[in-house]
C-alpha cells in the first residue's frame, strides 16, 4: 500500500513539473501581407473555411485551445503545428515560388477530397473544420482558378 501511494506520488509529481516545459506558441506575424489571402484573391466562402479548417496548423499564427496549457498535450500539439507548417504555410505564402504555390493549390484539392485534410482528430475537436461536399467543390474550383492566374501572371 505505501509503495502504490509513492508511486503515484512520483507520478504526480512529474506531471506536475512537466508543466513548467511548454512549447513556444505559433503567434508570430512578421508580415501579414505574405499571407495568401493577401497574394491571391480568395473568395470570402472559400477564406472563412481555411480559417476554420486549416490556419492552426498552416498558418503562423494558431487559435490554442484551453486544454493546450497541459503538457503533454501541448507538445503534440507543437508538433501538429510544426509539421504542419513544413508542409503548407498560409502566412508564408508570397515567400513560395510560382511553381511551388501552383504545387501547393493542387495538393490542397487533392487532401480535402480525399479526407486527408483536416485531420480527423482535429476535426473531432473542432467541428467548424468540417468541410462540406460544396466547400470541397469551392475550395478546388478557386484553387483551380488561382493556380491558372499565377501561370498567366509567370509568363
Amino acid at each position: 500500500m505505501k509503495k502504490s501511494w509513492i508511486i503515484l506520488g512520483s507520478v504526480g509529481l512529474i506531471f506536475i513539473v512537466i508543466q513548467f516545459f511548454q512549447p513556444e506558441k505559433n503567434d508570430k506575424l512578421v508580415n501579414p501581407q505574405n499571407d495568401i489571402v493577401f497574394v491571391l484573391e480568395v473568395p470570402v466562402p472559400v477564406k472563412k473555411k481555411l480559417a476554420d479548417a486549416c490556419y492552426d496548423c498552416h498558418s503562423n499564427r494558431t487559435a490554442y485551445p484551453v486544454y493546450n496549457r497541459i503538457a503533454p498535450v501541448s507538445w503534440l500539439l507543437a508538433k501538429h503545428i510544426r509539421e504542419g507548417k513544413e508542409h503548407l504555410n498560409f502566412s508564408e505564402w508570397a515567400n513560395y515560388e510560382k511553381k511551388e504555390q501552383i504545387k501547393l493549390l493542387t495538393a490542397i484539392c487533392e487532401e480535402i477530397t480525399d479526407g486527408e485534410m483536416p485531420l480527423k482528430s482535429y476535426v473531432f475537436m473542432h467541428s467548424r473544420a468540417v468541410i462540406n461536399k460544396k466547400e470541397i467543390e469551392d475550395i478546388c474550383r478557386w484553387t483551380e482558378t488561382a493556380s491558372e492566374e499565377i501561370m498567366v501572371k509567370s509568363n
